[in-house]
């Protein structure tokens, strides 16, 4: 089933010289978009689980909205607004962090809310509080080392987002790693497949 399979094509694939950078370039946006991602959602999720769970829906909507409007038009909102104010920011390849956190925001927030309400985080909270154990104690100590698994799902998921979209790093021209599987396609078709499967298998 495997015959004709060869390395040759992952090999040729990274002798172009572009390949490793954008690479390195989708792993450190990556990274940052976990960061970012948890950083944004989970302070949020928390205090909705605990102190507003009426809010619960309105946070589902708000987590869902970034997909309602397509790619091309939040990039031409956003790009309009921080060409004259921040024109930096655009031109760095950190322009995309807040993009891919929005695309990501629908998975992630399904994985921290169920991580929360599987270890019933409002009833701990509140015996934590009749003992009179800080906030920040509590936050650190139990509800943290609980969610361990499901800050595992918000990495995976959001690496996966971010080593897959393409649409935002074409739009905002940079180079990533699935920019530069386009441009390999063009030269070397064979090495393009060989990658995209190398990726998807990873």
């Amino acid at each position: 089933a495997f015959d004709g399979w060869e390395i040759d094509a992952i090999v040729d694939a990274f002798r172009d010289p572009n390949t490793v950078p954008a690479a390195i370039t989708t792993v450190k946006l990556a990274i940052a978009t976990i960061i970012f991602t948890i950083a944004l959602l989970l302070p949020v999720s928390i205090f909705v689980e605990i102190k507003a769970p009426r809010l619960r829906p309105v946070l589902l909507v708000l987590t869902l909205a970034p997909w309602v409007v397509p790619p091309i038009a939040l990039v031409v909102g956003v790009a309009g607004t921080f060409r004259t104010a921040a024109p930096w920011f655009l031109s760095s390849i950190w322009s995309l962090v807040p993009f891919y956190t929005l695309w990501a925001l629908p998975f992630a927030y399904r994985a921290i809310d169920g991580g929360l309400r599987a270890i019933d985080v409002k009833t701990l909270y509140e015996a934590a509080r009749s003992i009179g154990v800080p906030v920040a104690t509590f936050v650190l100590k139990v509800v943290l080392p609980n969610l361990v698994s499901s800050m595992l799902v918000v990495a995976a998921l959001t690496a996966a987002t971010v080593g897959g979209e393409f649409a935002f790093a074409s739009l905002l021209l940079k180079q990533t790693l699935p920019t530069q599987l386009l441009l390999l396609n063009r030269a070397d078709p064979r090495g393009s497949l060989a990658l995209a499967l190398l990726i998807m298998v990873v």
